[in-house]
């Protein structure tokens, strides 16, 4: 085998061949020169008496090959304004790659958030590991290695060979020159079930590798179970635990849940009681045991007997999001003492809205029919009217619906309970359901829910969009067990 000899000699030199735009390390080089250079004359100072290696620590000082995380090397040539040029390798799973060019102690620019959502508690936590000031903007100082993208199983490349894609990702992942624990710091961005990056999550690498079996876990929004067995039967045991009550639809679209109804409504729960607890600062929403690594939640269920069911589970962080795992249903007191929670501290319910008001259709309020509100409900929602409408023409739709609007404010001004309160997770704001009957005939099931936007500071409802009963039901649900018979009728009976 041939002997490698020039800037081949000091490591994988990754960006020699011409990228999609036609750059490589040679043409960038030339540009900072300010004249075309030749691969050639960049070799011949490589294997010249010149040529002075620098291996490098974390810091920027210098240290020998073994504990050195890159090396750079000062050129003949100058800047066009008259700056010193060095090279730079950086060690990438043992091996030198490069070749980039700058100053001597290059300050990296970079847009870390193209990549996806940060939380900002990420940088606090990126500084008590690495005892160092980083933020979001001088985080491309600390970067060794390119951002890559890693499937599911941890690898940049698929069986087949086909490199893994932003699209096809389930984690991007860069290396840092910070140390921890006798090791690199990594950071990663993982993809939710939206399909969009977050992050980001630090450690070192075996921290990555166990994100990557954590993400092949089953997710229930931020309760986490082994599997969707294990998840069922949770379900189970909680809804035998739990004061009758109907969780299950009467024609489902997804079978593979146990009780979906309750599925969700825990789902959501939780969600609102992280919310309240980390964006409106509200105190035991969410109770964390003495030494952080267990979570005690109220459920807002009353258990067989009666009494306020909770919660508590294992507490882990993946993106710098808390989560909840190993789920045990209504822990004795003792228990809650051993496993190191504040007896004293006993977890809130989530409080959904402020004032009784919110909560009630104000039948002296105007509902505001306008132009954008329906092209949306008749033009981009058709499809969720019953298949005998989506035919006719879009004024005659229209004039079915205000027929519909007036007959629903005039049953709810007799009937205070008729249209009915929902939270909407996406928003955490209160709206309201408004069963719509098409033919104008007051019959039990209505062909779906119109959902209201109420603005107190205008006394005026805005229409939004128009769910199925389906829908509906489970967020309303969040806020109370509802007792109106059209919003009961596509939930199986509790009898």
């Amino acid at each position: 085998m041939t002997e490698k000899t020039g800037l081949k000699r000091l490591g994988f030199v990754k960006n020699l061949k011409c990228n999609e735009k036609g750059y490589n390390c040679i043409s960038k080089l030339s540009k900072l020169i300010g004249r075309e250079i030749q691969l050639d004359e960049i070799d011949r100072f490589v294997d010249s008496s010149d040529f002075k290696q620098e291996f490098i620590d974390q810091n920027g000082n210098t240290t020998n090959e073994a504990t050195a995380i890159g090396f750079r090397f000062k050129l003949p040539w100058h800047t066009t304004e008259e700056e010193e040029i060095y090279g730079h390798f950086r060690k990438e799973n043992s091996a030198f790659t490069g070749v980039t060019w700058g100053k001597k102690n290059p300050t990296t620019a970079i847009d870390i958030r193209k990549y996806g959502f940060i939380n900002s508690k990420c940088w606090s936590k990126l500084c008590s590991m690495s005892g160092k000031e980083i933020s979001e903007k001088n985080i491309g100082d600390f970067l060794t290695s390119k951002i890559e993208y890693y499937n599911g199983a941890g690898h940049t490349k698929f069986p087949s060979g086909e490199p893994v894609s932003k699209e096809t990702g389930k984690f991007i992942k860069f290396t840092t020159n910070l140390s921890c624990e006798g090791g690199f710091i990594v950071g990663w961005f993982t993809k939710n079930i939206r399909g969009k990056y977050e992050g980001i999550s630090w450690g070192l690498d075996v921290d990555f590798k166990a994100a990557q079996k954590l993400r092949e876990q089953f997710y229930v929004g931020q309760m986490i179970f082994d599997s969707i067995d294990e998840c069922n039967d949770f379900f189970v045991k909680l809804e035998k635990n739990i004061i009758p009550e109907p969780w299950e639809y009467k024609k489902r679209k997804e079978e593979k849940y146990k009780y979906p109804i309750l599925k969700a409504y825990l789902q959501f729960e939780l969600d609102r009681l992280f919310h309240e607890q980390e964006e409106l600062r509200r105190d035991y929403k969410i109770v964390f045991s003495e030494n952080k690594d267990k979570i005690l939640f109220n459920t807002n269920l009353l258990d067989k007997f009666g009494h306020d069911l909770i919660i508590v589970g294992d507490h882990i962080e993946i993106s710098n999001r808390a989560y909840i795992t190993n789920l045990e249903i209504s822990p004795s007191k003792k228990r809650l003492r051993i496993l190191g929670f504040d007896s004293s501290k006993d977890p809130m319910p989530p409080s959904f809205f402020e004032d009784i008001n919110e909560i009630i259709f104000h039948g002296n309020w105007e509902i505001d029919q306008d132009m954008k509100a329906y092209e949306h409900i008749i033009e981009q929602r058709l499809e969720r009217f019953p298949e005998k409408y989506q035919k006719l023409p879009a004024d005659i739709l229209a004039s079915k619906l205000d027929n519909a609007i007036d007959l629903a404010k005039r049953i709810a001004q007799r009937n205070y309970k008729f249209i009915v309160p929902m939270y909407y997770p996406e928003i955490k704001k209160i709206q309201l359901l408004m069963p719509i009957y098409l033919e104008g005939l007051y019959s039990s099931i209505p062909d779906f829910a119109l959902v209201l936007k109420p603005d107190p500071s205008e006394n005026l409802y805005t229409p939004k969009t128009i769910l199925g009963l389906d829908e509906v039901y489970q967020d309303a649900r969040l806020i109370a067990k509802p007792e109106e018979s059209w919003l009961k009728a596509m939930i199986k009976s509790d009898d």
